[in-house]
């Protein structure tokens, strides 16, 4: 579908930070922009701390890329302070389109504030589904109301349509392909570290020890494993997170000797740890929104073991072709998978890895970038959002939270 709109028209991206994902998504996005004849700027509000803390800090950012609190973590900069400092660069940017982070945020909340007094166009990039994060009627009144004044939404597939049809958006509203990776850095083929492997081809599962990751049930299902197949392959965990003294206590009872815990790995030894496992799990409950470890599995060409509750599965796990859903809650389910995969032969496994990459190369840089597009070229040829009363009122009063997972 065709939309009319302004060449000459500025892009601004905003939100919390923008680390390990981002950059190569905002490169991508840069150029493609540029190559169309429009500008885009890029603003994060905190420079340090958050989830991906472990990723570390930027060391440098292209010119179209500012932070505004360079040496602060979010969780210590206060809405009001946020609040500010966005509406400032805002009025100095003087953006025609934003795209912002979710309006629970502060970037999502000020730039919909913003663009609704200033008569110019909203996007929110947001992955959460309804049944990720329960709220109450009171809340999902609020959030309906703030995102009447919002002109499309960018998320990460069709699997969302529900989500923003019960936010009252309309399908032409909707544009996909937020959550998606540098799959050509996945691809490249990384001799394992054998310092940190316990064999060839073992189970892996990558994220931060936290209760929605699951990863208890993990290890429940795989000592079941263990015990039903006679040369267990090992599973190798790479994480950390408060819930790591229960995993380790629970290594230490049960006595399993083939599970490794690891550290969190920068992305080249990670990369080299996804070229040497046999498959991959992860047994992540509701709130695992998309679960962007999977695309980095795939486009690693392997065979994947996906909950049924992580956010992607919908979209990327083809039963059968190249891999499995379980429910986290089944323990016998998992472990059933579990050897499954382990009886499949070196042919089987390297075609269910084939189609991994297969589906996987139609979500990837280039997926983000149209669809980031497609939003700008609908966008521009709609009229900006009036808010009523009672949600001017609102966004008026809510300066948005950020609350660390």
């Amino acid at each position: 579908m065709f939309y009319s709109y302004d060449p000459k028209l500025k892009i601004v991206v905003v939100h919390t930070d923008f680390r390990i994902y981002w950059p190569a998504r905002l490169s991508a996005l840069t150029e493609y922009l540029n190559n169309n004849g429009v500008e885009l700027e890029i603003v994060e509000i905190s420079g340090v701390g958050s989830p991906y803390e472990f990723f570390g800090q930027l060391t440098s950012r292209p010119s179209n890329w500012s932070c505004l609190f360079a040496s602060r973590r979010m969780e210590d900069i206060s809405p009001a302070e946020a609040n500010a400092a966005l509406e400032r660069k805002f009025d100095y940017l003087d953006p025609d389109i934003i795209f912002a982070g979710a309006i629970a945020f502060p970037s999502g909340a000020v730039a919909t504030r913003w663009a609704a007094e200033r008569n110019r166009k909203v996007v929110i990039f947001d992955d959460a589904r309804l049944q990720d994060i329960p709220r109450s009627c009171v809340v999902n009144f609020i959030k309906r109301k703030i995102y009447s004044s919002v002109n499309a939404i960018f998320c990460p597939s069709p699997a969302w349509i529900s989500t923003f049809n019960y936010y009252g958006f309309k399908n032409d509203q909707l544009f996909f392909g937020v959550d998606v990776v540098d799959n050509r850095y996945w691809q490249n083929s990384e001799k394992p570290d054998s310092k940190l492997l316990l064999s060839n081809r073992y189970f892996i599962s990558v994220g931060r020890q936290i209760w929605k990751k699951n990863f208890i049930q993990l290890l429940r299902a795989y000592e079941q494993y263990a015990r039903r197949v006679k040369n267990p392959k090992e599973l190798v965990l790479v994480g950390e997170g408060p819930e790591r003294n229960e995993l380790e206590t629970y290594l230490k009872t049960t006595r399993l000797t083939t599970v490794r815990l690891l550290p969190f790995q920068p992305q080249e030894a990670l990369r080299s740890l996804f070229h040497g496992a046999h498959s991959f799990v992860l047994p992540s409950r509701y709130g695992e929104t998309w679960g962007l470890v999977v695309n980095e599995a795939m486009a690693s060409g392997l065979p994947i073991i996906v909950s049924n509750q992580v956010g992607c599965a919908s979209t990327l796990v083809k039963e059968g072709v190249n891999g499995y859903t379980f429910s986290p809650d089944n323990v016998n389910e998992l472990t059933y998978l579990l050897v499954k995969m382990d009886a499949i032969g070196t042919k089987e496994r390297m075609e269910m890895g084939e189609r991994s990459k297969e589906i996987i190369n139609d979500w990837g840089l280039d997926r983000f970038c149209q669809g980031a597009y497609d939003a700008i070229q609908f966008v521009s040829g709609s009229a900006a959002k009036k808010p009523g009363l009672i949600t001017k009122l609102i966004l008026k009063f809510w300066k948005g939270r950020y609350r660390p997972v």
